[in-house]
């Protein structure tokens, strides 16, 4: 660690979180660990394993990659991949014993021709789209879908789940979502065909729509302490905190510019201190002239524009403020916090993209 940036993750925030979760949805709905992206830029191996360890049931990534990622790091738990896999990708996981996401005929088709050319059955999970208008079958077509796949002889149709597009916003569209959801449901259960999982829950969705839960839910943001829904009052506690260090402290006159663009003038004698950070690391570009961060308890504002590796804050006249001082840029600092989600406030986005675009070259240390 010889540049001044790094990634603290409190690991036993995670107990607490999925305690919440638990208790939100009970002893009989089974807990499917969303650690897709690099369990949202925590770190894929040490949350998926400490998740292990807590007594998750199913595990969803968000690739092939990921999934072998968990298996050769000793994970046995089911695996759903949360996308839909290019036919390439078969072989594969049929070795790592990987549930993919089936959307398409043509694939289903190829994934059975292979499972038998091995002597396999696949576990796999079909996905329906009831207004999400991504990945998945129309649920109005689905229940024609679905007996075609159930007509493969090599394939276990173990789960049908769907995602809902605004859970946070459109109550009465995540309910019609849900409805719709059910109605192909009890369609299939009238042709014979039941699913061992059921899921369409993800963390706005498990603590807002309890109809939703059914018998396994998806939890991601929530898990790691970041609350997905600003008017959602629930106690979480964040796994993730992202320092730096003051690395140059410059005296600069009134009238002085800082950064690209001139974006911004010092208006009185002043000091600028350099924040080994920047937007190659993932923090916002957006934040410019906007953010703030902590240090020694206190907050300090960025000024002018994030660089490549760097931004700028000014601290004024305070003297206390030396090079190699701890910068706060999420977390906390005695009385002083930054959450993911105020970041998310400030540059106009959501907290998802705050953490998942963490670079992987920033150091994770476990706590």
């Amino acid at each position: 660690m010889f540049r001044p940036l790094w990634i603290e993750i409190k690991l036993g925030n995670l107990r607490k979180n999925l305690s919440l979760v638990r208790r939100y949805v009970g002893e009989s709905v089974k807990i499917l660990a969303t650690v897709k992206q690099n369990a949202y830029g925590h770190g894929l191996i040490r949350i998926a394993k400490e998740l292990d360890n807590l007594g998750v049931n199913f595990f969803g990534v968000g690739s092939l990659e990921e999934a072998i990622a968990l298996r050769e790091a000793g994970i046995k738990k089911p695996i759903l991949v949360l996308t839909a896999l290019l036919p390439s990708t078969i072989k594969l996981l049929i070795k790592y014993r990987v549930r993919p996401t089936v959307v398409d005929l043509a694939f289903a088709r190829r994934l059975d021709k292979e499972a038998k050319r091995l002597a396999k059955k696949v576990d796999i999970h079909i996905k329906v789209d009831t207004g999400m208008g991504r990945l998945g079958v129309w649920w109005e077509d689905a229940k024609k879908f679905i007996c075609k796949v159930c007509n493969l002889k090599n394939l276990y149709v173990e789960g049908l789940f769907t995602h809902f597009s605004s859970a946070d916003t459109d109550y009465s569209f995540t309910t019609f979502q849900i409805k719709s959801f059910n109605t192909l449901i009890k369609e299939c259960a009238k042709e014979g065909i039941f699913f061992k999982y059921l899921h369409s829950a993800n963390s706005i969705a498990l603590i807002k729509y309890k109809s939703s839960h059914f018998n396994l839910v998806r939890p991601g943001l929530i898990l790691y302490g970041i609350n997905p829904y600003s008017k959602m009052n629930i106690e979480l506690a964040p796994l993730l905190s992202l320092k730096s260090k003051v690395i140059f402290l410059k005296k600069v006159d009134r009238g002085r510019s800082i950064s690209y663009g001139r974006t911004y003038i010092t208006k009185r004698p002043t000091t600028i201190a350099t924040v080994g950070c920047g937007y190659a690391d993932g923090y916002p570009f957006v934040l410019s002239n906007r953010g703030k961060v902590i240090i020694k308890g206190e907050f300090f504002n960025i000024v002018g524009r994030v660089c490549m590796d760097h931004f700028m804050i000014e601290v004024g006249s305070n003297e206390k403020i030396k090079i190699r001082d701890t910068v706060t840029l999420i977390g906390k600092e005695k009385n002083a916090y930054l959450k993911a989600e105020d970041l998310a406030r400030w540059a106009n986005t959501i907290p998802y993209e705050i953490v998942s675009r963490l670079s992987l070259s920033i150091p994770r240390i476990y706590k």
